[in-house]
């Protein structure tokens, strides 16, 4: 048995941002909170980042809602909040803005995350919707753990009824390459350790990967027969400049779409900076093999990685390592980092660190010292 109630499924909120260009001088991730309110028994948060949300964001002003408070934080009762969050500028009359300022993204769950729309500062400077130093943004948020009523309409809740389990593919994958070895068809040798894998999924998430096996009955192939009973068996030989944790790593993505869980904490004698100098120099490793096999979701997920856990230890290891790379966000961040005076002390204090980074990157110096005298 299962009860259906009706219940309203959308909430509009206008919003005015006031004393615009007092909040230039914000550092990105800096906010204002514009407003709050409660939906669903959950407190909600509009914020206001006058230079961005995260590293990624150059060059623009970010509106985000998202909910507060110990619920976001992800506890192990927390249920999803899905919904779908739709921003526009306004104004004055209360007249919506043309497309180009309108951002909306369909179904997502807020209970782990916040979600916004990004405006480039110059478009909005020149657009007439800044006036008095001020803009107007609606913020509206569908919420859709909802049935539907046949005709595709929101707004028909169930009480009870049928709980689907989340996705768990990612799961069976990863059982397949870890637990179920006996179903591989390719070895892949990676300093002196052997991995089982399977060529259908190495070729569809590697477009480097697919040629190579494609070409693996050439002279030169990186592929042999592995065993003379099994044409269909082949091994993978992988040059000595990677090493093993980062190539399964790599598996791991291959077959899960994600990252591989972090590392269990050490004993507290040992040295947290180790454990974070490490995890940053695994984020490198794998970066690199990403790009060498063609994976770019793979990339920007480590370059993320790298800019949320910018430290003083880690930041001139990983700015050499972005400038070597290209990863033109990664290096901003790191740069943005070392502009507060007080670390860039930290950094020079750290004499191996600051030798590497002034003796492999000397443009990278004067980029640096540039923006810190701005």
């Amino acid at each position: 048995m299962y009860s259906i109630t009706a219940a309203p499924a959308t909430v509009s909120h206008l919003v005015r941002i006031d004393g615009y260009s007092r909040t230039k001088n914000l550092r990105r991730g800096r906010f204002i909170e514009a407003m709050n309110f409660t939906v669903g028994g959950h407190r909600w948060f509009i914020r206001f980042y006058p230079n961005g949300h995260g590293p990624r964001d150059v060059g623009v002003v970010s509106v985000y809602v998202g909910i507060a408070g110990a619920y976001r934080r992800g506890g192990g009762d927390a249920k999803p909040v899905i919904a779908d969050a739709r921003f526009s500028l306004v104004d004055r009359d209360g007249r919506p803005a043309p497309p180009s300022f309108v951002q909306g993204m369909p179904a997502v769950d807020f209970s782990g995350n916040d979600f916004g729309m990004n405006i480039k500062r110059a478009e909005l400077e020149t657009s007439g919707f800044l006036k008095d130093d001020g803009f107007l943004v609606r913020c509206e948020l569908g919420f859709v753990n909802s049935a539907g009523d046949g005709d595709g309409r929101r707004g028909v809740q169930i009480k009870e009824g049928i709980k689907v389990p989340p996705p768990n593919l990612h799961r069976h994958l990863a059982d397949l390459l870890w637990k179920n070895q006996s179903s591989g068809d390719v070895f892949i040798e990676v300093q002196g350790k052997t991995f089982t894998a399977h060529r259908w999924m190495l070729a569809a998430r590697s477009p480097v990967m697919a040629a190579e096996l494609s070409s693996s009955d050439s002279d030169d192939a990186a592929y042999t027969d592995a065993d003379a009973t099994k044409n269909t068996m082949m091994t993978l030989r992988v040059d000595d400049d990677m090493d093993a944790e980062t190539f399964r790593a790599l598996l791991h993505f291959i077959y899960t779409d994600a990252l591989p869980p972090p590392p269990q904490p050490r004993a507290r004698d040992t040295k947290e900076k180790e454990d974070e100098a490490a995890a940053a120099e695994a984020a490198r490793r794998l970066h690199a093999a990403a790009a060498r096999y063609g994976m770019e979701r793979l990339q920007l997920m480590c370059e993320d990685a790298l800019c949320r856990s910018l430290s003083v230890l880690t930041v001139a290891s990983t700015l050499v390592f972005a400038e070597k790379h290209g990863c033109r966000v990664l290096k901003a961040a790191c740069l943005d980092f070392l502009s507060c005076k007080r670390k860039l002390r930290q950094v020079t204090r750290l004499d191996d660190d600051f030798r590497l980074l002034t003796t492999t990157c000397p443009s990278v110096i004067k980029e640096l010292f540039a923006q810190v005298l701005k």
